[in-house]
């Protein structure tokens, strides 16, 4: 069972309140978003209050925009290296679009998922040298790549490295690749006073500067949009400067003059405004299909096409391509659950699935996850080789857990939450043995938590409540929607619907007043509940129809109903 978890808040919300004409209910929720002055509340809710970023600030900054422009007045030519997911792709869109506009010679290089691997290769460099580039500005990769920078280097180039990945340590060390200019907020001595941009946040803020210097800062705005969605789907935290990236890119999103997002946008059939949780699932799984099934170049060319058909006829290609992603995906995991369910579920959960389709890896490491709630290294069959993606959970470190364990790889990368890995086939056992050997998660942190902002009446989730909800928008990592926690709802009735009958439509009478709630997975959710409180018997007669007044505990969020125009209550967990 899911622990449920609150926050103590302390501040005044009744003068919040005041100060902004809001609810105290929301003005609570502002606090516990951690805004603790009026400066830092000033930001979140006016935009135009929120302070300038001081690019140029952050280290190699003023450095790399010197040495491009240099290139670009000398005719040098660029080739930009990028990666395959969707930060990666649209860093190199940025940089691309935005060094192109100012004069560059540029070519770009986007990593095929199977047959390069992650991020420049030292092969990428001795190419770039043979077709005479002069210049390699790397974007989303390039501070783990020691050797291939290394070998850049020896062959004459000049490297602009772009990365936000975490500084590879040896011995307390930095160990920071020598190229020219290297540009990662996350470098112990970067000033910026901003760590947590993605790598196309960084990408944008180089080609911002560059177009500052030049007196047309306003041109870099168009490519706001490709940093917020690289923003949204790399998923770092959606707060200060990304959250600002955000807010103003699915603005600029909606007006776009790029003719490949416009058809994407078209492909994807869109209500009403686009919402971040819109580029998370919707738009950027489109653009994360092509470097997963194919190549991710075919992301970027969508973008870069010029002329209405051949765009409509790439979004329409890479929708279909994710709908094939997206099947490939359920029999991985049919398949991964059954090996767990057979060998058994250990503090850490390191899979081989040799029939899993390594593009779809991390996506089946994360619903492991979220099925077990466990760390999950899913480990494929690369040929000569093997390859893993991990996912893990708070408490566990994955890119520190997998450098204490780095005598078994041939190569890794990644964050505290995701991670990426080769080996060799026979290091398997050893490193399986390792991870589960060197982790020290206790049982209380591998049971999942839940965050809730406020135990509340139905009557108090009302349409102006709702209204200021939607002011916490672009959500996110960091930057979560409400949730709210009603304790005893009397669910008085339950209508089944949805094509496989797992959708709950509840009425919950609450002081004489019917409210309407939905539980998109009644089996799992309200079901359980039921079930424990219950009895199997009561959740069958419910299903059928059966009125009454069953008590459970409901953690649920509040959206306006399209089609009806009052509140509904989405449920996300039941107890």
């Amino acid at each position: 069972m899911k622990q449920w978890f609150t926050k103590t808040c302390m501040a005044d919300v009744h003068k919040i309140a005041d100060r902004y004409q809001i609810s105290e209910v929301f003005a609570e929720l502002l606090v516990k978003r951690g805004l603790r002055s009026w400066q830092e509340m000033d930001a979140y809710l006016f935009e135009d209050l929120a302070p300038e970023p001081e690019v140029e600030r952050m280290r190699g900054m003023t450095e790399a925009a010197e040495l491009l422009f240099a290139k670009i007045e000398a005719g040098k030519k660029i080739r930009i290296i990028g990666d395959y997911d969707v930060d990666g792709v649209m860093s190199t869109y940025i940089l691309y679009r935005g060094i192109g506009q100012l004069g560059g010679d540029l070519s770009y290089q986007i990593p095929h998922r199977e047959r390069d691997g992650y991020g420049i290769r030292a092969y990428m460099a001795e190419k770039a040298a043979e077709e005479g580039i002069d210049t390699i500005v790397t974007c989303d990769n390039g501070i783990s790549a020691m050797e291939s920078i290394s070998r850049a280097k020896e062959l004459g180039l000049t490297v602009v490295l772009t990365d936000h990945h975490e500084v590879p340590m040896l011995h307390g060390a930095e160990q920071i690749p020598p190229a020219d200019v290297v540009i990662d907020p996350k470098q112990k001595e970067c000033q910026y006073g901003y760590r947590d941009l993605c790598g196309a946040g960084i990408a944008y803020r180089l080609v911002q500067y560059m177009f500052q210097c030049r007196g047309r800062a306003e041109e870099a705005q168009e490519l706001l949009p490709f940093a917020a969605m690289a923003t949204v789907c790399d998923v770092v935290p959606l707060q200060g400067e990304n959250r600002q990236i955000v807010k103003l890119g699915l603005r600029l999103m909606q007006e776009t003059r790029n003719l490949g997002l416009q058809a994407l946008i078209r492909q994807m059939d869109f209500a009403g405004e686009i919402r971040s949780m819109d580029v998370g699932f919707r738009l950027g799984p489109c653009i994360n299909a092509a470097g997963r099934l194919g190549d991710a170049t075919k992301g970027l060319e969508l973008f870069l096409a010029t002329d209405a058909l051949t765009a409509s006829e790439e979004a329409e290609s890479l929708y279909a391509l994710n709908e094939d992603r997206k099947d490939i995906t359920v029999r991985a995991t049919e398949e991964a659950v059954r090996q767990v369910e057979r060998e058994g579920v250990p503090k850490v959960l390191v899979v081989y699935s040799p029939k899993c389709h390594e593009s779809v890896a991390g996506i089946v490491a994360g619903r492991l996850r979220e099925r077990y709630y466990r760390p999950v290294y899913l480990i494929t069959d690369s040929g000569d080789h093997l390859k893993g993606s991990g996912r893990s959970i708070p408490g566990y470190h994955m890119q520190q857990e997998l450098s204490a364990c780095r005598e078994y790889l041939t190569e890794f990368g990644g964050h505290a939450m995701a991670a990426g890995f080769s080996l060799r086939k026979e290091n398997f056992d050893a490193l399986r043995l390792a991870l589960l050997e060197h982790c020290k998660l206790t049982e209380p942190e591998m049971v999942e938590k839940v965050y809730y902002d406020k135990e509340v009446s139905l009557s108090q989730v009302n349409r102006e409540l709702v209204q200021q909800l939607s002011w916490l928008e672009p959500v996110g990592e960091s930057n979560p929607g409400a949730v709210f926690v009603k304790r005893d709802a009397g669910i008085s009735s339950v209508r089944m619907c949805g094509k496989e009958n797992q959708i709950a439509q509840i009425q919950i009478r609450e002081e004489g007043k019917l409210y309407r709630a939905v539980d998109f997975h009644a089996e799992d959710c309200l079901g359980i509940a039921v079930r424990e409180k219950y009895g199997e018997d009561v959740w069958e007669r419910m299903k059928a129809g059966e009125m009454g007044e069953w008590k459970v505990n409901l953690l649920f969020t509040a959206e306006i109903d399209s089609k009806y125009g009052s509140v509904q209550f989405k449920v996300v967990d039941c107890q």
